[in-house]
């Protein structure tokens, strides 16, 4: 038993997942071309991107198949605050401008909440552009939410997106995808410069057919210690969910991800691996998963105060760092499912990618990453590694709910 080249060999799994720098760059280019077109045609917009591209931590999407296409999410920002235009209007003035061209007409789709184009497969893989409508938040909003920040300084970069209401109009719901940014980045800084030279020298040799030098490779490539943990979470997360009953109903959104993995790790020392990071975050997070049982003043009592993740008065919260107004547990307040799943789906990331390292039977480890990731995306990397055909376990079972949930 080997557990560093086991660990080497989950990161080869996520590494397969990311991002490739042609596609990186492939992407960039359309979006900016995007960009550019608009403000040709007498839109003046500003597009950047939003989620796990601006923050480095795509993974695939599609858990069925290792070679599904990326969706990548972008805000397109036009000149002006929300009082200049009504949701719909600026919904329909982005529309107008792209379906008339001859180049994203007839790729443009419409969907509630973005447009999409989709793009042409380079090597057999490709992206869809997922384009957000977007005006600045108007100084009255700001203030209001600078007010209740605890980082006032990144209110400025707030933004204002149509939302479609149960009547099928659009109302105005405050995002911040920049101010998010700028806070994640922020803790991950420590992180990416703990492991930068061992990053870029490793990323370098298995990219010479596209970079010359390891000065080349562009700051938006570099993968911390806090990214892949990210990216391992975010994807066996969709792996755990797909195979549980009505999953897309209870599955969290990546966001919480993002946030309860940077909060946390924002307090841990910078130059720690991978997998301790994992270790340590499934760690907090089981802590606060004893607020499922214990009043709020005892769990602070017993363990500490955890304002990331909290249920104070029995009501779940997880503070949006961007937008004081955006509690990302508002689902699990009206859903008691989602919790319960949440921190059952934690106990099986432990047991696939923690306690597995140091199981002495290889199938069992190779089963155990089959359950996390897959078991096409694993074959795809790894082979038949780790595999004995004569004595093959049967891949673990999802756990099922207990009544009252499982009647639900």
């Amino acid at each position: 038993m080997n557990t560093f080249e086991r660990q080497k060999d989950i990161l080869s799994i996520i590494e397969k997942l990311d991002i490739s720098p042609t596609l990186f760059k492939n992407a960039t280019e359309k979006y900016k071309a995007l960009a550019k077109y608009l403000n040709d045609n007498g839109l003046e917009a500003d597009m950047y991107p939003q989620g796990s591209f601006a923050i480095g931590t795509v993974v695939r999407p599609n858990v069925k198949n290792p070679d599904a296409n990326y969706d990548l999410d972008f805000i397109c920002q036009v000149r002006g605050t929300r009082d200049d235009y009504s949701p719909s209007k600026l919904r329909e003035l982005i529309e107008e401008k792209l379906s008339s061209s001859d180049l994203y007409g007839g790729k443009l789709e419409t969907y509630p909440e973005c447009f999409t184009i989709e793009y042409a497969a380079i090597n057999g893989v490709g992206f869809s552009i997922d384009i957000v409508p977007a005006a600045e938040e108007n100084a009255e909003n700001k203030k209001r939410l600078r007010e209740k920040c605890n980082y006032p300084e990144l209110i400025e970069d707030s933004i204002s997106i149509p939302k479609q209401n149960s009547e099928k109009n659009y109302c105005w719901l405050t995002n911040n995808p920049k101010g998010f940014q700028t806070w994640f980045d922020s803790i991950n800084a420590p992180f990416i410069e703990a492991s930068k030279d061992d990053f870029r020298n490793r990323f370098f040799q298995n990219n010479r057919a596209i970079f010359a030098s390891v000065e080349e490779i562009p700051n938006d490539l570099y993968r911390s210690a806090l990214q892949r943990v990210i990216q391992i979470l975010k994807y066996h997360m969709n792996v755990y969910y797909f195979n549980l009953p009505n999953g897309d109903d209870v599955k969290p959104i990546s966001a919480i991800i993002n946030v309860l993995a940077a909060r946390i790790a924002s307090g841990y020392d910078p130059y720690v691996t991978v997998f301790d990071l994992l270790e340590y975050v499934l760690g907090e997070l089981s802590i606060c998963a004893q607020q499922q049982d214990l009043e709020y003043k005892n769990f602070i009592q017993n363990y500490g105060e955890r304002k990331y993740l909290s249920r104070a008065d029995g009501k779940w919260n997880i503070p949006n760092p961007a937008n004081p107004e955006d509690n990302l547990a508002d689902r699990w307040n009206k859903d008691a499912k989602i919790p319960y799943y949440f921190f059952h789906w934690l106990k099986a990331v432990r047991k696939d990618l923690i306690d597995s390292l140091n199981v002495e039977d290889e199938q069992v480890f190779r089963t155990a990453l089959e359950n996390g990731f897959g078991e096409k995306t694993v074959s795809s990397v790894l082979g038949k590694k780790y595999c004995n055909d004569n004595k093959k376990p049967k891949p673990i079972a999802v756990e099922r709910v207990a009544k009252p949930y499982g009647s639900l």
